[in-house]
Order: structure tokens, then C-alpha cells, then sequence
């Protein structure tokens, strides 16, 4: 049986990824070091013992809410805690729930929800800000400009969106009539040419990884009026033959590469 043929940046890409040295380049983009742990003042570590010896849970709840809204983790994965942190109006709705998460806290040790709320950042979550950080600085160099709303509107390129995933979403659905569900990594502008990125580095298979990778897929494949969406992968994605598969279907102006080849990319546009 023929091989099934490869889409050009996803051939591209695969040949990197089993060169020597992908690892070793990649890990500039995504650093191979371990986030590092998020410690707790003393002052709030005394009021989780005292509303733990106290059994009350409610007032423990909230506080470890509050944590939440300041960059720390839930002491534990729960699958209700994340939604009655977002909408508190659930917490008076649904008492029971609200309760039940409140007992399983209680029952940990101290040392266990101190623990927990300072542990570091999930790695795969850093990644997203590990490629933003890179973008900027590694095109900066380069000579490429980061221009705010105002400039970037204006300008002919080559440009990157001075701004945040909220920001770039709000310019593409306003500016550009594109409707989008929600913000990306980067969007790119070269005269009339647009390029909105989604980064993912993925470093195992199934999953939620799987899902992530669909996802992003399905925003390539999807987004094509006076836009190019690009898939910038990396990772366990192009050593597994199920998500290789995945990609290779993607059509000639549908695509995918590895953050090593967007600079190649982006200068293929002129």
C-alpha cells in the first residue's frame, strides 16, 4: 500500500524532529528546567492551620479560593473545585458539592494542603508562556517588530500583534469579521497577509494531549478567510504515528510545523 503523501510543512517538520539535535534546539523555545515552587507567606500558612484545627471548612474553602486568584494551585485535583472558584453563585446552588469538597480538604493533613498549594506550575501549562516569551524576544532580534493595535492595523509587514490572547481575539473578530471562539498565541502580519498561531507542546500521548491536538487541528482547518492558522507543534507529536497520521491529512494550505521552521514560514509569505 502507498504511503500516504506528507503535507509539506508537517514533511518538513517530521525530518527536523528526527535529526540530530531537535531536543536540544527545541529546549530554547520550551526550557527543560522545572518550574519552580510557589511558596506560601507564614501569615497565610497560620490561617490554613487555624481554619483546619477549627474544622471550618467554609472559611478554608474560600481562602484556598482567594490562593487560586493569586497563581496558586488548589491543594488537590477536584473536578467541581475549578468551576465553584469561577462562579461563586454555584457554591449557594449546590450546598452539597460545595460541602463534600470542604470534608475531603478537612480530611488531608496540614502538611498535605501546604504542600499542595505550593507545588509548581504544571510544566505543560508553562509551555504556552515559555513560547510567547520566546517569540518575542528570538523575532525581536531578528528585526522583526512588535507593533500595538494602532501601528499594527497600519503597518505592511512583517509585524507581530503587540498583545495578549484576549487582545489578538478582539482584533481578529472586530478588524478582520473573523469569528473565533477565543484567543491565540500570536497573530502575524505581513501587507495583506495575516497568520494567527495556536502553540502546543505536547509531551505525551492520549489524553487530554489528544484532545489539545484535535482541537488545535480542527482551528486549522476551519479558519482559512483572509487568514492563515498555523499549528506550531512540538514534542511526542512527531514520534507517534497516530497524531503524524493526523497531520499529514491536513490539505496544502492547511498548516503545521514545528516552531524551529516559523521563522522559514513566515519568510515563505514575502
Amino acid at each position: 500500500m502507498e504511503a500516504e503523501p506528507l503535507n509539506e510543512w508537517v514533511k518538513k517538520s517530521l525530518e527536523l524532529a528526527n535529526s540530530q539535535g531537535y531536543l536540544d534546539r527545541l529546549s530554547q523555545i520550551y526550557p527543560s528546567t522545572i518550574p519552580p515552587s510557589r511558596p506560601l507567606e507564614d501569615t497565610v500558612k497560620k490561617e490554613i492551620e487555624h481554619f483546619h484545627a477549627q474544622g471550618d471548612w467554609q472559611s478554608l474553602l474560600k481562602k484556598l479560593f482567594e490562593l487560586t486568584r493569586k497563581g496558586h494551585p488548589f491543594p488537590i485535583e477536584h473536578p467541581y473545585a475549578s468551576i465553584l472558584r469561577q462562579k461563586p453563585k454555584l457554591i449557594e446552588s449546590n450546598p452539597q458539592t460545595f460541602q463534600q469538597l470542604g470534608q475531603i480538604i478537612l480530611s488531608m493533613k496540614i502538611e498535605d494542603i501546604i504542600r499542595g498549594c505550593e507545588r509548581p506550575v504544571d510544566i505543560n501549562r508553562a509551555m504556552g508562556s515559555a513560547f510567547r516569551g520566546w517569540l518575542k524576544r528570538y523575532f525581536s532580534a531578528q528585526g522583526y517588530a512588535f507593533l500595538q493595535e494602532s501601528q499594527f492595523e497600519k503597518s505592511r509587514g512583517p509585524a507581530f500583534f503587540d498583545g495578549a490572547n484576549a487582545a489578538i481575539l478582539q482584533f481578529i473578530n472586530k478588524k478582520l469579521h473573523i469569528s473565533l471562539d477565543r484567543g491565540r498565541d500570536f497573530l502575524f502580519k505581513l501587507g495583506d497577509k495575516y497568520v494567527v498561531g495556536e502553540a502546543r507542546f505536547l509531551s505525551t500521548a492520549g489524553g487530554s494531549q489528544t484532545r489539545d491536538l484535535l482541537e488545535t487541528i480542527n482551528f486549522v482547518k476551519s479558519v482559512k478567510k483572509h487568514l492563515i492558522a498555523l499549528a506550531v507543534v512540538d514534542g511526542i507529536v512527531w514520534f507517534h504515528g497516530q497524531y503524524v497520521r493526523k497531520l499529514s491529512r491536513l490539505e496544502k494550505d492547511e498548516y503545521a510545523l514545528s516552531a524551529l521552521l516559523l521563522k522559514e514560514f513566515l519568510e515563505s509569505l514575502r
